[in-house]
């Protein structure tokens, strides 16, 4: 099918029309831009015109000459056909030849009228006769040709005509019969053509004759294909002999015809009269005619049957696959048979096929088999077909038995029909002519046919390659362009249907941004391209004009239906949540106003407002801001559809703003307004250097890049503040236009007291803006030496940002002084003051001029001589203490320079100290410190200068005594926390459940007076401790406090008790006691406790007072308890060990405390029996329950 459609497409007339058209195309895009000289013939449109007159007359002179070889080529061959037909034959058969000739001739001219004006090929498609596919019918006589042909369902043009459907006879004639069908020409050849058994010279003669004349006239293609149809009955009762010279007679046509015309065309077996098989009728009974239209046969695969080699080889599997079909079928066919005797026919129908198996795979072999002299033919299918029911059926089965066994065979019936065809409709047009193009061409015409084309298509695409890749290219353009269009109008449809609809009741822009993007970006819209198409699109197809004009509106529209009212509603719900900001109202308003059309529109003050208000309501959305100002843009600058306002609301809001002084609104007017943005704002980080950052901060949070408005700037007030003062008529005229009826009527007397209102009112935020910056700057809190050091040293450097801001400051507060001049000083004469006026004055533009003129002499001086005030005073005034501690007279050092000297040396102490050229004992302990000399200046120095110069003191201070306590530290853990740990860190008695005792060399070692602990803090720490309290606490030194804490602190407490309690002399720790006996167990005849040596006995007697001293001088550092007399089941004796053990043995014991500090009951329990002391001290500091010593450890750090 492709290929047929192919070559339609790339045949002579399509392809000189598509020549012509790109030929067309190019002269007229690109004919202006070809010159020849000077010359340029197709620059005008007339000429062009011309041009494509004459091209497309050429191409219906070439088509019309087309159709015209066309038709004289069919005339030619339709008068050869019969003329070489008739053609007189040599020998001794001539007239014979010329008789049957003769005939054909007779019957061709006949026909030969009607076919010319008939349309061949079907009811939309004109085809001349000679290309119509044509297809041999060959075969033996009586195989059933004719038949197959007249039942095959195909149209024949010369049936109504000439009453007949052949030209020729019908029913088995000797001569060929001519079928003219409106899909092909069928040439039914006589049974002699054949078998040429009748006449064999004459038969030859004309068949040769005949081949000739196709070769001459269709070169390419003369046949489309062979259809040899042999008889199931001729197979079926033909003996080997028979069947084998009719298969070679077959062999032997076709090689002529392959050999002859020079093509290898697809053969199609028919095995015809299938009805004459036993059981056909009756297996095939209930077929209806739309199913005995099918095909019933195989085709062999196209890549199999086109190659050179055995065509016959799949025949087997293929016949297989037939037989097991039928026998799938059998079953369900003798269940609907209620007939016996056709019961057993449809039984046996599936075998009598079968039993055909090797007769026709001999026969095929015969005719196909493979032979080293001659080419192989191109077997494309074998098909089975019944035209007619007629004659005695055969049984193959019977046929084989009664040759076998001799039995007699048994007549089958008459097999009378009733005259349907069987699977022949289909076979010929739905395989047969659809494959008419499997048909090779001849190898020598088809080269010339093929350069020929190659020739014509390569000097066409030469010569027109250019103009066709840019109309391709336009084209393909255009069609992205449409098609993207199309596909952006889907999306906005689909986004379209989740906004809500009217009326609009929400500010929410988001979801309308996607659906505006998308008919912004519409091709051909001017608002996102631009407005000349780009080259490559057009060449007489652009269609982005046409797009372009219903984009632009519907983006229009979309921007007034959807974008447009949110804006207004959101500035009603400003308007409302901002009822008691006039400030606000007053701008919100205006702007409202504006976009509802209900006063001039400034584009720019809209565009300021709207885009600060999505600042802030769509913060880090930058993607999103930037649509939304693209959108406002293009909507102010295109008619707006006029939206009805909040009447109520708006004449609410001009009742508000009407309450407040008029002065007051001027002045807001002015300083908010968008041209302010344009203005540079004064930053800390700006007026501070590289290093501010490092410094100082923003005590309320705020980044120090936050500062004041550029319009309270010495470049704000001389470029901007005072030329507005100038336009004060136009703004009450404005402030009208916004409050409507509600705005008060103005006299030139009130705008002469306006103007120095509005200055008074700026001069007065002018001071405030500069005090709120200044006040909420602080130097960074210094935490550390390093820290201090570091930043003391950037504030005291010749950098200082201290110094430049305070400039900056200075700079920027000296309104009346000019650019590089001095300041106006007060108490100049009258004289100098005017001087010094007109410069400033002179120093302004025209309206800076008019606004000082008008000022200074509206005010009227107070006392006789009083020189006018300039605008701007006030501030300069303000900030007069602070221009005079930066300034400096015939070359003294001003006090700024003073603040830097001692601030720098206070960075020098701080840095001998990091240095370790000095400790921060030595310095803290210093009686007149640079901090110290740094803050007797501070108390004469204005604000902010006052409170930094009081973080410096208060930070450097600190940082000495930080250093200090650093070094304490240090030395702490380098003499003394090594040793502690290591003495007393899991032993007894500091740890009461450690095993492992404190040596006693290594106790008296930590705590003995002067000992490693007490004699570190006696050198460093005593100067820095209250001992007087309890518990102890750091004391300042010099307004600050070391910085240790108070846990630290109560560790050296403790280590001070344990010392007083177990050393009441230096050295070892020594402890005197006494123990005398109180009570003792009746059950207990004695009781004997030994201490270190020492023992204390007991025995029911008069208790006595036994000395003591631990720790003792013998026993080994054993301590028990023994009651006598002994019992073996109980506890008669406890006993402990080591330097500690007498303290041990009182852990077993309960330790009663009692009135007096120094004496302690202990009750020991052996078993039950009791044995109770009196256990005294022999100081007021009771070592025996002191808890200093359970809860003591050593400080890793101070």
């Amino acid at each position: 099918m492709f290929q047929k459609l192919l070559s339609r497409v790339l045949s002579p007339i399509p392809i000189l029309i598509l020549f012509s058209v790109i030929l067309a195309a190019a002269l007229w895009y690109l004919g202006p831009l070809l010159a020849l000289g000077t010359v340029r013939p197709f620059d005008s449109t007339g000429n062009r015109l011309i041009a494509l007159g004459a091209i497309a007359a050429l191409t219906v002179i070439a088509i019309l000459g087309i159709l015209l070889s066309r038709r004289s080529r069919d005339r030619k061959m339709t008068e050869a056909i019969a003329t070489n037909a008739a053609a007189p034959a040599r020998g001794s058969d001539d007239e014979t030849v010329e008789a049957e000739l003769g005939e054909l001739r007779q019957r061709f001219t006949e026909a030969l009228g009607f076919l010319r004006k008939s349309k061949l090929g079907g009811r939309f498609s004109t085809r001349y006769l000679y290309q119509l596919p044509w297809y041999i019918i060959i075969g033996p006589p009586g195989a059933g040709k004719t038949t197959a042909i007249v039942n095959s369902g195909l149209q024949f043009p010369l049936a109504e005509r000439m009453g007949k459907t052949a030209i020729g006879g019908v029913g088995g004639t000797r001569n060929c019969d001519w079928w003219f069908t409106n899909e092909a020409v069928l040439i039914d050849t006589a049974g002699r053509y054949t078998t040429q058994d009748s006449n064999k010279d004459a038969d030859a003669r004309a068949w040769t004759g005949f081949l000739d004349m196709l070769k001459k006239y269709r070169r390419r293609q003369p046949v489309n294909g062979a259809l040899v149809a042999i008889s199931l009955s001729d197979l079926s009762l033909m003996d080997e002999t028979g069947r084998r010279d009719h298969a070679r007679a077959i062999r032997v046509r076709l090689h002529e015809l392959r050999e002859r015309l020079g093509v290898r065309f697809p053969v199609y077996i028919l095995l015809t009269k299938a009805d004459l098989i036993a059981g056909f009728q009756e297996f095939f009974d209930n077929l209806g005619a739309t199913e005995r239209e099918q095909v019933w046969g195989f085709t062999l695969p196209f890549e199999k049957a086109s190659k050179e080699g055995d065509p016959v080889a799949a025949f087997d599997a293929e016949f297989e696959t037939l037989v097991a079909q039928l026998s799938n079928l059998s079953l369900e066919r003798m269940q609907a048979e209620t007939d016996y005797q056709r019961r057993s026919l449809i039984a046996g129908f599936p075998s009598q096929i079968a039993s055909l198996h090797g007769v026709a795979k001999a026969f095929l072999s015969d005719i196909f088999q493979e032979s080293r002299y001659e080419d192989s033919q191109f077997l494309r299918g074998v098909y089975f077909t019944s035209g007619t029911q007629e004659g005695t059926p055969i049984d193959r089965l019977m046929m084989g038995m009664s040759r076998t066994f001799g039995i007699g065979r048994q007549a089958i019936g008459s097999g009378r029909g009733q005259g349907r065809s069987f699977f022949l409709t289909r076979l010929l047009n739905g395989v047969i002519f659809p494959e008419s193009g499997l048909v090779s061409a001849d190898d020598a015409v088809e080269r010339r046919y093929r350069w020929i084309k190659r020739g014509a298509i390569a000097a066409g695409v030469i010569g027109l390659a250019g103009a066709a890749t840019v109309w391709t290219n336009s084209y393909l353009g255009n069609l992205d362009l449409v098609a993207g269009a199309r596909a952006q109008v889907d999306e906005v449809r689909t986004i379209a249907r989740e906004i809500p609809a009217s009326p609009i009741e929400d500010d929410n822009l988001p979801p309308i941004v996607p659906a505006l993007n998308k008919l912004r970006d519409l091709p051909g819209n001017p608002a996102a391209s631009d407005p000349e198409p780009p080259v490559e699109l057009t060449f007489g197809l652009y269609q982005g004009d046409a797009i372009g004009t219903e984009s632009a509106q519907a983006y229009r529209g979309a921007l007034n239906a959807l974008f447009l009212p949110r804006m207004l509603f959101r500035l009603e719900e400003q308007l409302q949540a901002n009822i008691n900001n006039p400030d606000f109202l007053f701008e919100a308003l205006k702007v409202y106003l504006m976009l509802g059309l209900q006063g001039p529109l400034d584009q720019e003050t809209v565009k300021q407002w709207m885009q600060a208000d999505w600042a802030l309501e769509y913060p880090g959305q930058d993607q999103l801001q930037a649509d939304l100002a693209d959108h406002l843009e293009e909507l102010l600058n295109q008619p707006m559809r006029q939206i009805g306002l909040n009447g109520p609301l708006v004449d609410q809001i001009q009742s508000l703003l009407a309450e407040t002084p008029l002065a007051e609104r001027v002045y807001q007017s002015i300083i908010k307004s968008p041209a302010t943005r344009r203005l540079t704002p004064f930053r800390i980080t700006d007026a501070g250097g590289p290093a501010v950052s490092r410094v100082f901060l923003r005590t309320s949070g705020k980044p120090l890049s936050a500062g004041v408005d550029g319009v309270y700037t010495y470049a704000g007030f001389h470029t901007y503040f005072l030329p507005e003062l100038t336009t004060l008529e136009e703004r009450v005229k404005f402030q009208k236009l916004v409050l409507g009826p509600k705005a008060e009527e103005v006299t030139p007397e009130t705008l002469a007291r306006l103007s120095r209102d509005v200055l008074a009112l700026y001069e007065n935020d002018y001071v405030a803006r500069y005090d709120e910056l200044l006040s909420d700057v602080d130097i960074i809190p210094m935490e550390s030496l390093g820290q201090a050091t570091q930043v003391i040293n950037i504030l005291s450097g010749p950098t200082s940002p201290v110094r430049n801001i305070l400039n900056a400051v200075t700079r920027e507060t000296r309104l009346t002084q000019l650019p590089g001049a001095e300041a106006v000083k007060t108490g100049v004469g009258s004289a100098a003051a005017e001087i010094l006026r007109d410069e400033v004055v002179s120093a302004l533009d025209a309206r800076g001029q008019t606004a000082v003129e008008a000022l200074s002499s509206s005010v009227a001086a107070s006392e006789a001589g009083q020189k006018p005030a300039l605008p701007g005073a006030f501030v300069e005034e303000r900030f007069a203490p602070l221009h005079n501690v930066i300034a400096s007279l015939d070359g003294v050092p001003s006090r700024l320079d003073e603040v830097m000297q001692r601030m720098s040396a206070v960075f020098d102490e701080l840095n001998r100290l990091s240095l370790g050229q000095d400790s921060g004992a030595s310095i803290v302990g210093q009686k007149a410190t640079a901090s110290d000399q740094l803050e007797v200046l501070t108390t004469q120095l204005p604000n902010p200068l006052q409170r930094w110069t009081a973080q410096v003191v208060a930070a450097s201070s600190g940082a000495a005594v930080g250093g200090a306590r650093t070094d304490l530290n240090i030395k702490w853990q380098a003499d003394v926390l090594p040793f502690c740990q290591q003495a007393i860190n899991g032993r007894y008695p500091v740890d009461r459940q450690a095993k492992a005792d404190i040596a006693i060399k290594d106790f008296g070692k930590l705590f003995a007076p002067d000992g490693l602990i007490d004699g570190f803090f006696k050198e460093n720490l005593a100067p820095f401790v209250d001992t007087s309290a309890n518990p102890w606490r750091l004391r300042r030194v010099n307004g600050v406090d070391i910085g240790i804490s108070s846990a630290v602190i109560s560790q050296f407490q403790k280590a001070r008790e344990i010392r007083d309690s177990f050393f009441l002399a230096p050295g070892q720790p020594s402890v005197t006691f006494d123990i005398k006996p109180v009570a003792l167990d009746p059950n207990v005849e004695q009781v004997v406790v030994e201490i270190d040596g020492q023992p204390v006995t007991y025995a029911h007697g008069p208790p006595e007072v036994t000395p003591l001293v631990w720790p003792g001088q013998g026993g080994g550092g054993r301590t028990r308890v023994t009651v006598s007399p002994a019992r073996t089941d109980l506890n008669n004796t406890i006993q402990r060990e080591g330097p500690w053990a007498w303290f041990r043995l009182l852990d077993t014991a309960e330790v009663r405390r009692t009135n007096v500090s120094d004496r302690n009951r202990v009750i020991f329990n052996l078993g039950g029996r009791i044995a109770i002391f009196q256990l005294r001290a022999g100081s007021a500091l009771n070592p025996f329950t002191i808890t200093a010593l359970n809860n003591f450890s050593c400080p890793s750090s101070l």
